[in-house]
């Protein structure tokens, strides 16, 4: 038990297993707590992503689940997001509701992605948290795994999104162009050969590794 602002008093838990994809977002765990019929996630993180023309970093944020529903919460208060980055979850599928877009997930325009970062963190989340079909793994085996000349502390990824692999891949090209033509990876060697892709219920991610110096 923790005891929160108020002195309310909420359950808390921390869960070690992460799917690939938040491993390489730069999560190390995910903390979760039960606050008046509200889960609240908030992550544990080792380094920053690249999404669009943005360094994310996951330890900004927090995911608040009340039912079927998903918020993604802003912890920078400069920066609040309100109620505005919802996704209702069902098997149906997901339904979103965003500034820039209100409908179906299968139904939203590829610039979605593209044009607005909260959105594409908002997807991961859920996708993290809802889907329990991918396989997960602990911080500590990941390291051992990686098996790359470069030192974790100076790998990062690119994170493209998409409704299926392809349009993941697209994105991510995408993000690498326009991080390329602003110096973003002057510094950087890539790592991968080609995409890594990972595909949940609501859609597919795709990753490539950098190898930076500064």
């Amino acid at each position: 038990m923790v005891t929160l602002f108020g002195g309310t008093l909420a359950q808390a838990q921390t869960q070690k297993l992460i799917s690939p994809i938040f491993w390489q977002a730069g999560v190390q765990a995910i903390h979760q707590q039960e606050i008046k019929g509200t889960t609240v996630f908030s992550f544990s993180t080792f380094r920053h992503f690249f999404l669009n023309l943005e360094a994310v970093n996951l330890n900004a944020y927090q995911l608040h689940r009340t039912g079927s529903q998903y918020r993604l919460v802003a912890l920078n208060s400069k920066t609040s997001l309100g109620t505005t980055y919802l996704a209702d979850v069902s098997k149906a599928g997901v339904f979103l509701t965003t500034p820039r877009y209100k409908g179906t997930l299968k139904e939203a325009p590829t610039t979605l992605f593209t044009e607005d970062n909260q959105i594409a963190i908002l997807l991961m989340g859920v996708a993290e948290i809802a889907d329990t079909t991918t396989k997960r793994q602990a911080y500590e085996d990941y390291v051992t795994q990686s098996g790359t000349d470069c030192a974790l502390s100076n790998t990062y990824y690119s994170v493209g999104v998409g409704l299926n692999t392809a349009a993941a891949i697209s994105h991510l090209n995408h993000i690498i162009k326009r991080h390329k033509a602003l110096g973003t990876f002057d510094d950087c060697t890539a790592i991968s050969t080609q995409a890594e892709t990972h595909c949940f219920f609501i859609g597919c991610f795709a990753t490539f590794a950098w190898c930076c110096t500064s």
